[in-house]
């Protein structure tokens, strides 16, 4: 077990450094077992803050376009380790009796680690974790800042239907938590922060490697 984990590290390790050479040298050669990702799709995201004054109020993202960049390095058979950048941009709308109003926009940015494993023909299953910033303009509650960096998990499946095996095309399911508050909800007298639940439907295209080993 010590030496699996061992391994895993290393591995994730040796994909942050063959991103960080892409950003530099992009004809560098790269290990047959390295391919890439990209990944765009719809995300939900459940309510950022709730507050009852004269009636219930919700601040909640808008249905959102979601974009992922992944290096992925196989492992032993079946399992795959990768990193993956995730960008999604969203409206914010104010939730309270008599309507919804604009309350603004952010931008969040999520970076992970995770390994991946085949489970049957044509799906896989993949754990993650790593760190979620938001970037919006000092305004409402970003006005005193983002908040900082924000401990994220991930699951995700991914299918391959047969027409899109040669193409290297995949759908996928992505869900993931985040804990949220801010420096201006701390002053308006918030003192925990909210759990945030984000779901993302997506198409995800491949190249690079050879494919990753199988069970």
């Amino acid at each position: 077990m010590m030496a699996d984990g061992r391994t895993g590290g290393r591995a994730v390790g040796r994909i942050i450094a063959i991103a960080t050479v892409l950003s530099v040298g992009p004809t560098v050669r790269l290990p047959a077992q390295v391919s890439f990702h990209f990944a765009a799709g719809v995300r939900y995201s459940s309510t950022l803050v709730h507050d009852s004054i004269a009636g219930p109020i919700d601040l909640r993202p808008a249905l959102a376009p979601t974009l992922l960049l992944t290096v992925q390095e196989a492992l032993s058979p079946g399992w795959s380790a990768d990193a993956t950048l995730d960008v999604s941009p969203s409206g914010l709308r104010r939730h309270e009796t008599g309507g919804s109003f604009d309350a603004g926009s952010f931008t969040a940015f999520a970076f992970t680690v995770g390994l991946r494993r085949h489970v049957a023909p044509g799906l896989s299953a993949r754990i993650a974790a790593g760190g979620l910033t938001y970037s919006a303009a000092a305004r409402g509650v970003f006005r005193e800042g983002s908040g900082g960096l924000f401990p994220l998990g991930s699951v995700a499946a991914t299918y391959t239907p047969s027409f899109g095996a040669r193409r290297r095309l995949e759908l996928e399911a992505r869900y993931d938590v985040h804990g949220f508050i801010t420096p201006a909800l701390r002053t308006e007298g918030f003192r925990d922060s909210r759990l945030v639940h984000r779901v993302a439907l997506l198409a995800r295209v491949g190249w690079g490697g050879r494919g990753e080993p199988t069970p």
